[in-house]
């Protein structure tokens, strides 16, 4: 699932894996995963995006070879991207672990909503896209990269309308394009996210940092394979089906993780 999603959407398969991770951790019973409370957003984050480095590479392996992949935006995001997604994942360890993940929820509520309120062609220049101004590229790259390691989500979903405003891609371009991206802010955020859990007490066995190794080994074969599927998915959809699916899947995963954290955060105060 999280394979297939990452292909034919290009947001990484954050939008799975998160939610997933955080069920493991809230059923150690069944799981055998015990995370203390306080640390379980900041490790099921961390460990999302180290399944997502390898899985975008084979997305972005499978869009290369048909010649989609515009490396002149890519280039540039991605290095502004890296080092944003550094500081995301400080800021992430620093906050409550129920208050990261109702920021999760919201974030993908807003950004279904958006997506499922478009109408109409989007703003098209030519399928190659257009250079970026350098500030333009420092702003939007560091947003992909603050909320991608912030989030764990890989930062396509931040990614997506930045190359479709400001890089004025055709919808089939822009998600080689955003796993393109994603390839250079991932793997910055999984060292984020070692570099702040070393030394940090309570974390379970096989945990590296705040990266737990073993769930993301399991992960990792499966989003790897299928990650090719999605892609050949992504080039014979139409626009359209595109964006209901990308938005119903925001939605949905949005309102079931703010329903379970905020019902935590009330009864806290």
């Amino acid at each position: 699932m999280v394979g297939v999603v990452s292909g034919m959407l290009g947001i990484g398969g954050g939008l799975v894996m998160v939610p997933f991770l955080y069920l493991l951790m809230e059923g150690p019973s069944w799981s055998g995963l015990s995370v203390p409370l306080a640390h379980q957003a900041a490790l099921a984050h961390a460990t999302s995006l180290v399944v997502i480095v390898p899985t975008a590479l084979s997305g972005l392996w499978a869009f290369r070879r048909e010649g989609v992949v515009t490396w002149s935006l890519v280039l540039p995001l991605g290095a502004a991207a890296a080092l944003a997604a550094l500081l995301g994942a400080r800021v992430a360890v620093g906050l409550p672990s129920p208050i990261l993940k109702v920021v999760f929820g919201a974030f993908l509520l807003v950004m279904g909503t958006r997506v499922l309120r478009r109408k109409g062609p989007e703003p098209l220049v030519v399928s190659g896209g257009r250079r970026m101004r350098w500030w333009v590229v420092l702003i939007g790259g560091g947003m992909v990269g603050f909320l991608s390691a912030l989030l764990g989500v890989g930062g396509g979903i931040v990614a997506i309308p930045i190359l479709i405003h400001w890089g004025r891609l055709d919808l089939h371009r822009v998600v080689p394009a955003s796993i393109g991206v994603i390839v250079f802010a991932a793997p910055a955020g999984v060292l984020g996210y070692i570099l702040a859990g070393s030394g940090v007490e309570g974390l379970p066995p096989g945990a590296i940092g705040f990266v737990h190794l073993p769930a993301a080994l399991a992960m990792i074969p499966g989003a790897v394979l299928l990650a090719p599927v999605g892609a050949r998915w992504n080039q014979r959809m139409g626009a359209a089906t595109l964006r209901s699916v990308l938005a119903v899947l925001f939605l949905l995963m949005g309102a079931q993780i703010i329903w379970e954290n905020g019902r935590q955060l009330v009864a806290g105060l």
